[in-house]
């Protein structure tokens, strides 16, 4: 295996990692089989039902666990290699795996000031923020996160109010980065300020995600590099 396919395999499986974790949070227990991750249940708004952790996985394998479901199922297909539309399903997006090296390097910008997320009031506004609903009786990440050692939720302030974020996620020889908001514009800084507030935390460690459309083009400016496609399957109930 080379070092671009050791890194695809390792970003997808961080990527499972985080969806367990936010599915744990909620109550849902997921499980790991050697090739993929899935639920039995529902999971929240926004996470798959699976993820595919390895190229072997067919389309077989995915319809024995996820047929017979009374709600709408989505596969993250980690590797951009099933055609699940003759199973009725469609196509939601594809995106691209991104990747950038570990490093020590830290740009400051004038004006911000940069913080972990510690306090449940400040992750409820976190949550705010990047979802632009001033509230909602349905949250998404919920207080346990905050005392998981392998998730720092960041964010961005300028004169006190909240203007950027992400969370990183910690696994095996990675960290991944997702859920990241910015202003539209200059995002290009915001999201260099977002990935080395990561960095300062976990300075060994290269970072990973998934990015598409102009948020791809942004982190790709920012010194992450392609390692290769992926799709996500909607089957509607």
């Amino acid at each position: 295996m080379d070092k671009r396919d050791r890194f695809l395999a390792l970003a997808a499986y961080n990527n499972a990692v985080w969806c367990d974790t936010v599915c744990r949070s909620h109550n849902i227990i997921g499980e790991f089989h050697e090739t993929l991750w899935v639920s039995q249940r529902q999971t929240p708004i926004y996470y798959p039902n699976l993820v595919t952790l390895a190229p072997t996985v067919a389309e077989q394998d995915i319809l024995v666990l996820t047929e017979k479901r009374d709600y709408s199922v989505s596969v993250k297909d980690s590797f951009a290699i099933l055609d699940l539309a003759p199973y009725g399903f469609q196509r939601l997006f594809q995106a691209q795996w991104i990747f950038r090296p570990a490093t020590t390097e830290r740009r400051e910008i004038a004006g911000l000031q940069w913080r972990r997320i510690t306090a449940e009031r400040e992750l409820l506004r976190w949550e705010e923020v990047w979802s632009q609903l001033s509230s909602s009786p349905n949250r998404l990440f919920l207080p346990t996160l905050l005392d998981d050692a392998d998730v720092c939720i960041v964010a961005a302030y300028r004169e006190n109010q909240m203007v950027a974020g992400a969370i990183a996620n910690k696994t095996t020889g990675v960290v991944g980065i997702s859920n990241v908001f910015t202003p539209e514009h200059e995002a290009e800084r915001y999201w260099e300020g977002l990935s080395g507030l990561i960095a300062a935390h976990y300075p060994t460690l290269p970072i990973v995600g998934y990015e598409h459309d102009e948020s791809l083009i942004t982190a790709l400016n920012v010194g992450f590099t392609v390692l290769g496609p992926l799709r996500v399957w909607l089957k509607e109930s």
